[in-house]
């Protein structure tokens, strides 16, 4: 029989708040006296604080952001002290509740091969209803009034648990979410981008959805972007720098992930493949099966390759899932990442004979930034020991290196795409397809020899731009099969599965639900995107311990200019994105773009500023921040 979950019991002290120990005489009079002061004591307690008991498979709240009204909310001291000692505890937490498991094996991850199956246990809670409250900053321009979150927004309160208002947007409550979520595929590789790469079920999902062309990874690196799509934040604010030290994952932290969060709302939250992160992960999920690092797999005695493994895994899931309960499963493919390090040509990339077969008879065409573009990089991006030219002369560096290299991820490609449909086909095989979304998305780009670079990591499009495709049965007619080149970007996700669920964020996320852009949701006369337009701009960040290795950078994104800053080095750049869309030519020198470098840098420092927290620090290792971020402009 399943066990019931429930939240975790916080209790809340307030010192001013006694219990009334009046004597009497007489004992019944006595008795009477004091029960009369424990309930009035407890009234004034839960009146004051806005306080409900919380079952989550029976909560209904009637606090909402339209009736919210932060004057109600009375003293805060109490919810501050209480704020310092989760943080104090989190910090407790995250040097101690970490568990090493394998030695590094691969470009930036490590391998782990291992399946459970396991829940999260939780209490009755207190939870105090008190609305997510948004710190909206603006500066001022020639008399307007400037948005400068750039898609960054700061929940300070704790998770407000009430559900959105959804029946006036039209909306189904309660969807089902799958997260189709490869490693290492750039927004262009796909079939309706490439006419070479054969994906022929997700040109039909962008048909039935919407693809969204101008999507992004705020830190184009595997693990911190996986702790974005969690977590709903930029990195600067999970700080999950290190495999062995995932702040998002460890104590209060994973409260306010959308995982947890759609628990307590009674779904049944799965994760299937690659997790990387080096810690125990049994008790997050209610079925786990994790295992990345490789290619291929040996199960019961046969060979199966790693989207198959995880395409039986997550119809498994889908089977074995309580019928009677909403779902939510994020399938983490490992290919078409690369596998080791090898000077024999496409050795990093292994798959199946038929597959590749595919491609045999093709010829890729090189980059038009191959080479003349990595004489035109920064000098310390062309040094022989850093990560993106060492890794070009691994696999790009002579025409057959770059074909077999190519035509093998172009394979892995293809078979990720047909994994994506048989699992989709078990979703409409089981009736749930009209109450399912599907989000297929990666977690970064790869340069795939531009700039004649290999790898991620700077903030060039080949890196940080994604695919995004979303299917959505909520979706007006007019929006299906359309074009989308809006700024979406990886932070954007959790709030985008929370609003599937009918929930708000949970505390902390910075993105935003994504459905406003295909979703009217018309309050007051008024659509999402008339009470609050879209970002226009974006801030992309990425920390590195070894400044020779990897060079850190800064970026502020917008669809002309990019302003970059590589702060370790004091070096700047500024690209033309709409007359250079390769970047090649770096024209912040130029005399008539002098306003534009002056405007995009103090931007930049501002924004990096709102994203600016302390560092919470960890002893555990992996690639771990080992140097500030600046709190000084760049000059």
């Amino acid at each position: 029989m399943e066990r019931t979950k429930r939240i975790p019991i916080l209790i809340q002290q307030n010192s001013h708040l006694s219990t009334n120990n009046s004597k009497g005489q007489n004992g019944r009079v006595c008795f009477l006296l004091i029960l009369c002061s424990i309930l009035s004591t407890f009234f004034v307690f839960f009146s004051h604080h806005n306080l409900i008991f919380l079952d989550k498979d029976s909560w209904t709240g009637d606090t909402t952001i339209e009736n919210y009204d932060p004057s109600m909310s009375g003293d805060d001291s109490v919810e501050k002290e209480y704020e310092a000692a989760v943080e104090k505890q989190n910090y407790k937490n995250d040097i101690g509740n970490n568990s090493p498991l394998h030695d590094q094996q691969d470009d930036d991850d490590d391998i782990v091969d291992k399946s459970s199956s396991g829940g999260m246990e939780s209490n009755t809670a207190i939870v105090k209803t008190d609305d997510i409250e948004k710190e909206n900053l603006s500066v001022t321009k020639d008399n307007s009034s400037i948005d400068v979150t750039a898609g960054i927004e700061s929940y300070d309160s704790q998770d407000d648990e009430s559900p959105i208002n959804q029946d006036q947007h039209d909306q189904r409550r309660k969807m089902n979410v799958i997260i189709l979520f490869p490693d290492d595929w750039r927004h262009n590789s796909i079939g309706s981008e490439n006419p070479i790469i054969q994906t022929p079920y997700l040109d039909s999902l962008a048909k039935e959805g919407i693809r969204f062309r101008q999507h992004a990874a705020t830190t184009a690196i595997c693990w911190q972007s996986r702790a974005t799509l969690f977590s709903g934040q930029w990195a600067s604010r999970h700080q999950s720098y290190k495999l062995k030290c995932p702040h998002f994952a460890n104590s209060q932290g994973w409260n306010h992930t959308w995982p947890a969060k759609l628990q307590r709302h009674g779904y049944h939250v799965g994760h299937i493949g690659k997790w990387q992160y080096h810690n125990d992960n049994t008790e997050r999920f209610d079925f786990s099966s994790f295992f990345e690092g490789k290619h291929w797999f040996r199960k019961r005695g046969k060979d199966i390759a790693a989207e198959d493994y995880a395409r039986d895994e997550t119809i498994r899931f889908l089977r074995e899932r309580p019928k009677e309960k909403p779902f939510a499963v994020t399938v983490a493919f490992y290919p078409p990442k690369p596998v080791g390090n090898s000077d024999i040509p496409g050795a990093q990339w292994t798959p199946k004979n038929e597959t590749r077969a595919l491609y045999d008879n093709v010829t890729i065409p090189e980059p038009f930034n191959h080479s003349i573009a990595f004489k035109l990089l920064p000098d310390f991006l062309r040094r022989e020991k850093t990560a993106a030219a060492a890794r070009w002369r691994f696999r790009y560096r002579t025409p057959l290196h770059y074909q077999e290299a190519m035509k093998n991820i172009y394979a892995l490609i293809t078979q990720v795409d047909q994994a994506c449909k048989e699992i989709i086909d078990e979703v409409k095989k089981q009736g749930l397809y009209n109450n399912t979304m599907i989000i297929f998305t990666t977690d970064n780009g790869m340069f795939h020899g531009a700039h004649g670079l290999a790898g991620k990591w700077y903030p060039y499009q080949e890196s940080i731009r994604v695919p995004l495709i979303i299917y959505d049965p909520r979706m007006p007619k007019d929006k299906v099969g359309t074009i989308d080149d809006s700024f979406t970007l990886n932070v954007d996700l959790a709030e985008t599965i929370l609003g599937a669920a009918g929930l708000r964020p949970a505390k902390g996320m910075q993105g935003r639900d994504i459905s406003d852009l295909y979703l009217r949701k018309i309050e007051n006369g008024k659509t999402a995107l008339e009470r609050k337009p879209w970002r226009q701009e974006f801030f992309y960040e990425f920390t590195f311990m070894d400044e020779n290795f990897i060079p850190s950078s800064q970026a502020l994104v917008r669809k002309k200019w990019k302003f970059i800053d590589w702060y370790m080095k004091n070096y700047t750049q500024l690209f033309d994105l709409e007359n250079d869309p390769l970047e090649l030519y770096d024209v912040k020198e130029n005399a008539e773009n002098a306003n534009v470098v002056t405007e995009m840098r103090a931007r930049l420092n501002q924004l990096r500023d709102v994203l600016k927290e302390p560092e919470k620090g960890c002893e555990r290792g992996y690639y771990g921040l080992n140097i500030s971020i600046p709190s000084t402009p760049v000059k």
